[in-house]
C-alpha cells in the first residue's frame, strides 16, 4: 500500500508540474492520459473490483478439472487457481494487460464454454481478457518525441510504466500464472526513441497471435 500511495502522490505532483510549465493551459490530450492514469492508480488502491470480478468469481472455475467442490453451506474450496498467461501489450487503443486462459496443456484466444480441460466454465474475450488499458498511451508516447514532449510528460509516461508494474506484481499471484510476456511501457519508450532517432516510422510491436 505504501508503493501505491506514491505513486498516486506521484501523479498529483506531475499534474502540478504541468500546469506550471504550461501556465495553466494543460494540453486536452495530456489530460486524457492523466485522467486514464488516475483510473488506473484507483484500481490499484481499491482493488480489483472493477476488471478481474469475473475471472475471480469461483463460481466460474471448472471446480471439477481443478479439483475444488462445494461444501454443504454453499462456499466453495478449490485448492488450486485458474492458469492464466498474462500479456503486456500495445494496441491501437493504448498500452492493455490481457489475460488468456489455458485448456488442457494450451493458452488459447477465442470464445469457449464447458469444455472438460479448461479452467473456467466459459471463457468470453470481450469481457475476461482485457484487464487493464491506459487509453491513448502509445500515441502521446510518439508525440512526446515528434513534437518535443516537456519534463512533465517524460514523467507521466514513468508514472504510467509503474502503476502498469505494480498492477501486474498485484495480478500474478491471484491465479495460477504461467507466464507474463510482452512490452512494457519503458520497452516500447525506448523502441519509440531509437526509431525516431533513426528518422523511422514507430510503429506497434506484435507481441501474441494464438491460432489453432
Amino acid at each position: 500500500m505504501q508503493e501505491i500511495e506514491k505513486i498516486e502522490h506521484r501523479l498529483r505532483d506531475i499534474n502540478r508540474l504541468k500546469l506550471k510549465l504550461t501556465f495553466g493551459n494543460v494540453p486536452p490530450f495530456y489530460h486524457a492520459v492523466a485522467t486514464s492514469l488516475g483510473m488506473a492508480e484507483g484500481m490499484l488502491k481499491y482493488g480489483f473490483e472493477n476488471s478481474l470480478d469475473i475471472l475471480t468469481d469461483q463460481r466460474n472455475w471448472n471446480l471439477k478439472y481443478l479439483g475444488g467442490s462445494e461444501d454443504a453451506a454453499g462456499q466453495i474450496v478449490c485448492p488450486n487457481k485458474p492458469r492464466l498467461s498474462v500479456y503486456k501489450v500495445f494496441t491501437p487503443q493504448g498500452f492493455e494487460i490481457h489475460c488468456l486462459p489455458w485448456k488442457a496443456a494450451r493458452e488459447f484466444d477465442f470464445e469457449l464454454a464447458s469444455h472438460p480441460q479448461m479452467d473456467f466454465k466459459f471463457w468470453r474475450p470481450n469481457s475476461m481478457k482485457t484487464v487493464f488499458r491506459l487509453a491513448g498511451l502509445h500515441s502521446f508516447i510518439k508525440m512526446y518525441f515528434e513534437h518535443g514532449g516537456d519534463e512533465a510528460d517524460l514523467q507521466l509516461i514513468r508514472c504510467a510504466h509503474n502503476i502498469a508494474e505494480e498492477f501486474v506484481e498485484r495480478l500474478v499471484p491471484q491465479f495460477d500464472t504461467q507466464k507474463v510476456f510482452g512490452v512494457t511501457i519503458q520497452n516500447f519508450f525506448d523502441f519509440a526513441e531509437m526509431k525516431y532517432k533513426a528518422g523511422e516510422e514507430i510503429y506497434l510491436p506484435k507481441v501474441y497471435a494464438l491460432q489453432e
